[in-house]
């Protein structure tokens, strides 16, 4: 078995081989800014077409399941044990950035590279995947490729989920790039506890907690899960601005305000009272712009709740005190609250044992590093799956989904350390 610092000194060797294949995605899939790549498209069947020709350069063994997932495979002493898998996605959000996901399915095979260089035969097979399907935009639910590949998308769900840009089916994209659908109807998941002992996954970290702190990555806590009202509208009465004095009023921009604000105080008290790893949001909040009017109180004001969290209870609470909220504001107020349906997830705890094996990397290989909890990604899918599972991030300039992204290859190269260290250690760790 080799030791950590032969590794991390190879893996810094291949910082060239990654960066050639971060520009050569880049230039398949570039848009007027940043990259696209629809998932299941030529754009991300190149970027992942890029992993398998350079994996078959290294003689390592590459094969697609039914859903065009790709796993490409170092063999390990025991060809019977369960393999040890990391990598990412490689669609990405229209005009975003191009190492959000494809960082993770870059590195994922940037260790098995180095393993290579070092004639290493690691105890089990190393796999690594690049998968489709993980931004939500495209078909309107995330981590399709990661459901399909642990069987967590139902059937029906191929004929069902239509493409945003094309209006085509799931089932008729997968067909088109080659793939088989019918298969995946009846055909056992490729990934399951009894073949895969540990999924680690390398991400970018998308948001600023790292650069803040100025270290190059961190070692995820949990994924958070969220409770979501995405169709929520106020009704009330529109009125002349001028005319209707404020007993009479049913406006529902000041009712809909004085809801988020108070929501906006909840989540402060419940931080100061040691609520773990919370966020608020309210990404859309409009009026009806076929009737509104300076001079016209506002009858109808649509809008969006999303409150993040490690914690269930903190998001039942959350849930109780919307409706709550709602309910007072609306009688005060003389409107109408319709939150509509309540969407959302889990979250989604961290394997223990596979986290530390990424904090013993760092700290072994002298990486400065943080843990804190992240967003949603194709962890969680192995997570709920009962495989165990574990990310590290990587510092990240600003921001994601934007194509501003910015990553410096230098952090890169570090996380990428701490991801190859790591998944030895699960190797080895039965």
């Amino acid at each position: 078995m080799i030791d950590q610092a032969s590794l991390a000194a190879a893996i810094a060797d291949r910082a060239s081989f990654a960066e050639a294949m971060f520009e050569e995605a880049r230039a398949a899939s570039a848009d007027v800014e940043g990259v696209t790549r629809p998932a299941w498209s030529a754009a991300d069947m190149a970027a992942a077409r890029i992993l398998e020709r350079e994996a078959k350069a290294l003689g390592l063994e590459t094969e697609w399941d039914a859903a065009g997932n790709l796993y490409m495979t170092l063999p390990g002493q025991d060809r019977a044990a369960r393999a040890v898998m990391s990598g990412s996605h490689v669609d990405s959000v229209p005009r975003g950035g191009n190492y959000d996901g494809y960082a993770g399915a870059v590195a994922s095979l940037v260790v098995l590279a180095a393993c290579r260089d070092l004639d290493v035969t690691p105890p089990v097979d190393l796999r690594a995947i690049a998968m489709h399907g993980e931004e939500s935009v495209w078909y309107g639910i995330a981590y399709v490729g990661s459901r399909l590949a642990v069987g967590a998308l139902p059937a029906a769900e191929l004929d069902r989920l239509v493409r945003a840009d094309s209006g085509r089916t799931l089932a008729e994209h997968i067909r088109e790039c080659g793939f088989d659908p019918d298969a995946l109807r009846k055909a056992p998941p490729p990934v399951t506890p009894a073949n895969t002992r540990a999924f680690l996954e390398l991400h970018i970290e998308q948001g600023p907690v790292l650069i803040d702190r100025n270290v190059p990555v961190a070692v995820a806590t949990a994924i958070r899960g969220n409770v979501r009202f995405p169709y929520a509208r106020c009704l009330g009465a529109y009125d002349h601005s001028a005319a209707c004095p404020r007993e009479y009023r049913q406006d529902t921009v000041l009712a809909t305000v004085e809801l988020v604000s108070r929501l906006e105080r909840f989540w402060h008290e419940q931080e100061a009272a040691g609520a773990p790893d919370t966020v608020f949001t309210v990404g859309k909040f409009f009026t009806d712009p076929a009737e509104h009017a300076m001079t016209k109180v506002p009858g109808r004001t649509d809008f969006t709740l999303n409150f993040g969290a490690t914690s269930k209870d903190f998001q039942e609470a959350a849930r109780a005190e919307i409706h709550r909220l709602a309910e007072e504001i609306a009688v005060s107020r003389s409107v109408t609250f319709e939150l509509g349906e309540c969407v959302g997830s889990d979250p989604t705890p961290l394997d223990p044992v596979v986290r530390g094996h990424l904090r013993d990397a760092a700290a072994g290989l002298g990486i400065g590093s943080h843990e804190m909890a992240t967003v949603g990604h194709d962890a969680s899918i192995f997570a709920r799956a009962g495989i165990p599972a574990a990310m590290v991030l990587v510092r990240n300039q600003n921001g994601s989904h934007n194509p501003h992204e910015t990553m410096e290859l230098a952090d890169f190269i570090e996380g990428v350390k701490v991801l190859g260290g790591a998944m030895l250690a699960a190797a080895a760790n039965p």
